[in-house]
């Protein structure tokens, strides 16, 4: 199962990996003034809890040219500014972090998802662990986990209860608190805000069991949960589960 967006965070990602072909860092000045200027894009990014974040990639996106970009970082009081040519864009704000020996990357949430011309504007950001993302994205931002049933037991997931206890602070250093949750579409936890948990099941008042889907691992009640930052051709920021249970 896959996890995709309209425009695919895999795809703008691919795109990053090739901005030195057909971009363009002319006209950034980050550590400018951010208040709205005709011909630039300027604005702040910060994190859930009002915090300046620093570093954060902001991607001036042309929505008609493939692989057409201006990118710049927010400076050290997460504000940017970015000179904007004529044309149709979007802007864009990605921020890597590394967390539990993953190294992430989330899409921030903008202010104002709407598009803009040659006459600029401004783009503020914020880092949600949950949420809808706004077209020209689209899913959500918190983790997704997919669970797949060990051969021959066949139960209806979708009343499976579900009991998520964060181990420590989630990836952006805020306290998480308990999920209790049943499958979406029988198949998936979708917008689970990335951390460590401690997952726990269960099914007509019995244990289901855990473990890492497509492996030989030994299947537990009490199962650690982790996201991966990418299962190749699979996910991004999620965990994919094999779950057992006997009457």
């Amino acid at each position: 199962m896959k996890n995709k967006r309209k425009r695919s965070s895999a795809f703008l990602l691919a795109v990053l990996a090739q901005l030195h072909i057909g971009c363009s860092d002319s006209g950034v000045d980050p550590g400018g003034d951010t208040r709205s200027e005709k011909g630039y894009v300027t604005g702040v990014v910060k994190d859930g809890a009002g915090k300046a974040l620093s570093g954060v990639r902001i991607i001036v996106d042309n929505s008609i040219f493939f692989n057409s970009n201006i990118t710049t970082y927010t400076n050290g009081e997460g504000k940017y500014k970015v000179k904007v040519p004529d044309g149709s864009w979007y802007a864009f704000a990605t921020h890597s972090v590394s967390y539990n020996g993953e190294n992430y990357s989330f899409y921030l949430h903008p202010d104002n998802p709407g598009g803009f011309g040659g006459e600029g504007g401004e783009r503020n950001f914020v880092w949600r662990l949950t949420g809808a993302a706004p077209q020209p994205l689209s899913g959500h931002y918190g983790g997704l986990v997919t669970i797949d049933n060990f051969p021959g037991v066949y139960i209806d997931p979708g009343e499976i209860d579900f009991v998520l206890t964060p181990q420590g602070v989630l990836v952006d250093g805020s306290e998480g608190s308990v999920i209790r949750r049943r499958a979406d579409d029988s198949y998936q936890l979708a917008d689970i805000p990335v951390g460590r948990y401690r997952l726990r099941a269960g099914y007509q008042g019995k244990p289901v069991k855990f473990r890492r889907w497509n492996s030989d691992e030994e299947f537990r009640e009490e199962y650690d949960l982790s996201f991966k930052s990418q299962i190749a051709a699979q996910c991004d920021n999620c965990a994919k589960l094999e779950y057992y249970w006997q009457p």
